[in-house]
């Protein structure tokens, strides 16, 4: 049904995921034709607009939006409505409305990171600062706001080379994370690189998607060490250390333990206090075979 409204919606979002933008405008533009209850619902209609700086035709799909009785839509809309103001060059106007995504939603860090740019850019970087903050902790891959949180560190006189240090680490990262997931088969031979997945998101400071990536790792072999232990210490990371010390324990017990949680435990137990729990799994721990004696000729 090639004049189904939903199809030309759909139609659209592949286009613009594809950035073939006017496309993506002619399949949007004829979806709303069809059926006029899309209008004011299709968010990257107007980013598709503005990809091709039609500034002010992007600004009636956001202020339909922002006319909308659902708080999400309200928020994209004013979030776009930004936009098209910044690019405009009324940047008074852009900060009022990525306040209003704010007001409405103060969870939306895009509009946090918009705010922040737009303080550097009117030579307030302390303002900035904490904004970029916020947003790196809220997605740790975000290497805009870590390549001006680092600048702006800079520009006021701070130790800026961990923060630049960060900067690279995260491109680096981003990097690899992408060439290892175009890897992914579906089949065992993935484990070795669900495993660098989640050694990756640890170290760029993702604990969560740490955890997806090394659970995932462990489905196809669960007496590898190396899944579980990485969990542990995402679970610990998350300030989940209840969910770490049961992995641990269920591991540990079961016909063929891990013993490489039993450490972790122990550190998990004492940490809340359980000082005779720990003791019994310190003593508890299989005596190793001796080694064989190393001899030379």
């Amino acid at each position: 049904e090639p004049d189904e409204p939903g199809f030309r919606a759909l139609l659209g979002e592949v286009h613009y995921a594809l950035e073939n933008h006017e496309a993506a405008i002619e399949a949007f533009a004829r979806a709303v034709a069809l059926s006029p209850d899309y209008r004011g619902k299709l968010f990257h209609y107007g980013r598709a607009l503005q990809a091709l700086d039609r500034h002010e035709e992007a600004l009636e799909i956001f202020d339909a939006m922002v006319r909308s009785d659902q708080t999400t839509l309200r928020v994209r809309g004013e979030f776009g409505r930004g936009l098209s103001r910044q690019a405009l060059g009324d940047d008074p106007g852009a900060r009022a409305a990525f306040e209003a995504a704010l007001a409405l939603d103060p969870t939306f860090l895009r509009a946090t990171y918009r705010i922040a740019l737009l303080d550097i850019a009117a030579g307030e970087d302390a303002r900035a600062e904490p904004l970029l903050r916020a947003v790196l902790d809220d997605d740790p891959l975000q290497h805009g706001a870590a390549y001006n949180l680092a600048l702006v560190i800079e520009r006021r006189g701070g130790e800026s080379e961990a923060a630049w240090e960060r900067y690279r680490a995260i491109l680096e990262g981003k990097q690899r994370i992408s060439t290892l997931r175009d890897r992914l088969t579906g089949g065992r031979e993935d484990f070795p690189i669900l495993l660098e997945l989640g050694d990756l998101h640890a170290e760029l400071a993702m604990p969560k998607r740490a955890a997806q990536w090394y659970g995932r790792a462990a489905q196809f072999d669960p007496f590898d060490p190396r899944p579980a232990v990485g969990t542990v210490a995402a679970l610990r990371a998350l300030g989940r250390p209840e969910d770490a010390e049961r992995l641990c324990i269920g591991l540990l017990t079961r016909p063929h333990p891990i013993e490489e949680l039993r450490a972790p435990l122990i550190e998990l137990l004492e940490a809340r206090g359980a000082v005779e729990d720990a003791k019994r799994w310190r003593e508890s721990a299989p005596r190793r075979a001796p080694s064989a004696p190393h001899s030379e000729e």
